[in-house]
């Protein structure tokens, strides 16, 4: 028993988003359905690919999920997802508003059918407004939401992380709980509306909020970093994350640089840049083992930047037991565990993600197809 057996997902996502979030539902023992097109997910082909058709991506945003495919622009696969959505608890998706309903696959239609259905959307920009239809990635999202703009860094750099998609993917696995929670008490469903934009300004709450307090106040903001809340070079083209938020903590990195005199000055944003050059001067004479040598086993927000080769390799991360693999029909599979812990129902891997279509038929038979049925489907193009 886990904490999500029994709960029926529709998996009808695309990308990283609600792939993502699918995984989370599966790992907690959701029965998570993926349906693809008979062409399949684009990210099947991503590179590396461990074999045609199943990339490193899908392997493993797509663990603990069976596979089927459907084409909802024949009658057949309309019809059988429809059929799909009747017995599930939620529905994933994420398409553009509004193409789902031309098939017949909107909210307010499946509603009809199923009113107990938890409707989850993800989109770039929502359901309304001028950019509801704009196509955009992670990396278009948080640059128009002001999340990785250039103010006080002057270069530019793309993260391996998709921040706005995976927090998208947490928003809603938390708003598909909410709504199954509601449920509970109240016998219905509901949709859940979740985008990439808004997720960006959320994340950037205590920003949004520093910002807001400035212009109140007349004070003048500090930008994105601060001298005491840094990264700095060292002499070997390393780095180091300075996170001396604490007075006690700056007070011990001042007297480690030997700038004991920049003590009182933590607080002096009116001369930032000119504090954030001095450290980055003195940090430049030492190479980053030094600067940790000299820090040594002290309790201080001072730590090397790593590589994630390094980061996967570290004593931090066996320590943290994140890290598993798996022997699977297809090879030895290497995972990156929950990171939700639960005491007494802890998430799990428990098979490895579909090949396309791999269990179609598995699917349809529960559902009560026959045998002449599904092979029409298949003849139709419809699976």
């Amino acid at each position: 028993m886990k904490a999500l057996t029994g709960i029926k997902v529709i998996d009808f996502s695309k990308w990283l988003p609600g792939q993502y979030c699918g995984m989370v539902l599966g790992d907690f023992g959701a029965d998570v359905i993926k349906v693809e097109t008979p062409t399949g997910d684009d990210t099947r082909r991503f590179f590396p690919e461990a074999l045609p058709g199943m990339s490193y991506w899908h392997l493993a945003l797509n663990r603990n999920k069976r596979g089927i495919t459907a084409d909802i622009k024949t009658e057949g696969g309309r019809k059988l997802l429809l059929r799909l959505l009747s017995e599930a608890d939620v529905f994933l998706e994420g398409f553009r508003p509004g193409y789902l309903a031309r098939y017949g696959l909107d909210y307010a239609t499946v509603r009809e059918i199923n009113p107990q259905l938890v409707y989850c959307s993800i989109t770039g920009f929502g359901q309304t407004g001028s950019y509801r239809h704009k196509p955009a990635h992670d990396l278009n999202v948080i640059g128009l939401a002001g999340l990785n703009s250039l103010d006080d860094v002057g270069s530019a750099c793309v993260s391996e992380v998709q921040i706005a998609a995976l927090g998208s993917s947490m928003n809603a696995v938390s708003g598909i709980l909410l709504a199954l929670l509601a449920r509970e008490r109240t016998g219905e469903g509901q949709a859940v509306d979740i985008n990439l934009y808004n997720t960006s300004l959320s994340l950037q709450t205590t920003g949004i909020s520093s910002l807001w307090g400035c212009k109140a106040t007349g004070c003048q903001p500090f930008g994105r970093t601060a001298h005491y809340y840094n990264i700095y070079r060292t002499q070997d083209g390393r780095y180091l994350s300075v996170g001396t938020i604490e007075p006690k903590f700056w007070r011990r990195l001042c007297e480690i640089l030997d700038c004991e005199e920049l003590i009182e000055r933590q607080h002096d944003f009116e001369h930032g840049n000119e504090l954030q050059e001095r450290l980055a001067a003195v940090f430049q004479t030492k190479t980053q083992a030094e600067w940790l040598a000299l820090i040594g086993e002290e309790e201080f927000c001072v730590t090397p930047v790593c590589s994630l080769e390094e980061a996967l390799n570290s004593e931090l991360t066996q320590q943290s037991e994140m890290l598993a693999q798996k022997q699977e029909d297809i090879g030895t599979l290497q995972y990156v565990k929950p990171a939700i812990r639960l005491s007494d129902m802890p998430g799990s891997i428990e098979r490895r993600a579909p090949l396309l279509g791999e269990h179609t038929a598995e699917v349809l038979t529960e559902l009560g197809y026959t045998e002449p049925e599904i092979m029409k489907l298949k003849e139709t193009g419809a699976i």
